[in-house]
């Protein structure tokens, strides 16, 4: 499939002219070994696990204070609904302030609002501890995203995207196991502590990739709607705002699940970690693939073996350690190729000016989803807590049939495109 690549708009977008198209980082001082991009997936990795060491005691912590499975599932999608919202503004943030301000105030009341979630106990102080979370990450990963898209060519972009994620998946990985074993040796408020701390080591990482200074004032602003016009990259959302809601529904449920089964906080851990260590080991060759066969050939495969492995936990009443372990592994290795390829896609189709603005919307379709899943989910688990799972089979079709759709749609705008050239 050949990618239709969305016309440049009459008004740029904020962040366009908030700071030079091509110029997003500092000028490199002489003898800096450290490549660009090993920089800024170092930052990624911070974000990243600020949030990983939370997420095996998260559902736990708030099983123990009270809330009922549906209660929990509702709570956790308020994060990513706020997340979701706020990056959809995200190009007009970045238009505002700039993008290194953006992140280092970002990631400070990331960290104080982690804290402030630790010690939340009634509905009104969880849901809104929940939510300012929400909030202060949404601002973090689109000009994350923006910046790697500056660092390479179109060529070589799905390599780049590849390294930013495999340290970010470093995260994924180490994350849930130092949060299980954190939580099961000082209490459930160390793991949020400890993703507090993990929030502020970014800051020096953010002031070496990114460039200093505000935007000009007096300047205009656009918004989301002028790359969700494009009929291929709304489809595109969609796709990655089902495939998300998926995932949304497996890292909500799946440790509730475990905990019914009578496995540990630690255990959980430790097969989130498996997911993890698989999701890592596919990011690099999926960026060289995304490069030589064009990532759109490698949205679908991540999709539907997701689906299939969410179902598994139900249909074959899994139990042990072991089952989970290999579950988890086999959900790591399938969703990995997602973010290279759903990235690389989204920087290929829009100009450059529009990075910001297009990645928050991307993001936002995914942390929507992630709204979506533990919502619906938390539905269903009104039936019992095998029943979230079954939710796989609806969305992973939509996805497919969305996707498959796509692509046809992405060729046909590609002839057109070279038909009137």
């Amino acid at each position: 499939m050949k990618v239709s690549r969305l016309r440049p708009p009459r008004l740029s977008s904020p962040e366009a002219r908030a700071e030079p198209p091509a110029s997003t980082t500092a000028p490199a001082p002489a003898g800096r070994r450290i490549p660009k991009i090993l920089l800024i997936g170092l930052g990624g990795f911070f974000v990243a696990i600020s949030w990983q060491v939370v997420i095996p005691v998260l559902p736990l912590h708030l099983s123990k204070i009270g809330y009922t499975a549906s209660e929990i599932g509702t709570l956790v999608s308020l994060l990513s609904l706020a997340m979701g919202l706020v990056e959809m503004q995200v190009g007009r943030i970045v238009g505002g302030f700039g993008r290194r301000p953006t992140l280092l105030w970002g990631l400070v009341a990331n960290a104080v609002c982690m804290v402030l979630l630790a010690y939340a106990r009634m509905v009104a102080t969880v849901g809104s501890s929940l939510a300012a979370v929400g909030v202060t990450r949404a601002v973090l990963w689109p000009p994350l995203h923006a910046t790697v898209a500056d660092t390479a060519s179109e060529e070589t972009r799905g390599q780049a995207f590849g390294v930013f994620w495999f340290w970010t998946s470093v995260a994924f990985l180490t994350g849930p196991a130092i949060g299980g074993i954190i939580a099961a040796r000082f209490g459930d408020w160390a793991a949020f502590y400890l993703g507090g701390a993990f929030s502020l080591l970014a800051l020096p990482v953010v002031i070496a990739v990114t460039a200093p200074g505000r935007p000009r004032s007096g300047m205009t602003v656009g918004g989301a709607g002028e790359v969700l016009r494009d009929a291929v990259f709304f489809r595109l959302c969609l796709v990655n705002h089902l495939y998300y809601s998926m995932a949304g529904i497996w890292m909500t449920f799946l440790p509730l699940y475990m905990a019914m089964q009578g496995l540990s906080v630690e255990v959980v851990g430790w097969v989130l970690t498996v997911q993890g260590f698989t999701y890592a080991l596919v990011q690099l060759p999926t960026g060289r693939l995304a490069d030589r066969w064009g990532p759109h050939s490698l949205i679908l495969p991540g999709v539907i073996g997701r689906a299939v492995i969410g179902l598994l936990v139900p249909i074959f009443n899994l139990h042990s350690s072991a089952a989970f372990l290999v579950a988890g592994g086999l959900y790591g290795l399938a969703g990995g190729m997602i973010p290279v390829t759903f990235t690389t896609l989204v920087s290929r189709m829009v100009p450059q000016h529009r990075y910001t603005t297009a990645m928050g919307v991307y993001n936002s379709s995914g942390d929507l989803g992630f709204f979506v899943g533990p919502l619906i989910g938390g539905a269903a688990a009104l039936l019992g807590i095998w029943a979230p799972f079954f939710l796989s089979i609806p969305l992973g079709l939509a996805a497919v049939l969305i996707g498959v759709g796509g692509m046809a749609a992405a060729e046909r705008s590609e002839a057109e495109a070279d038909a009137l050239a």
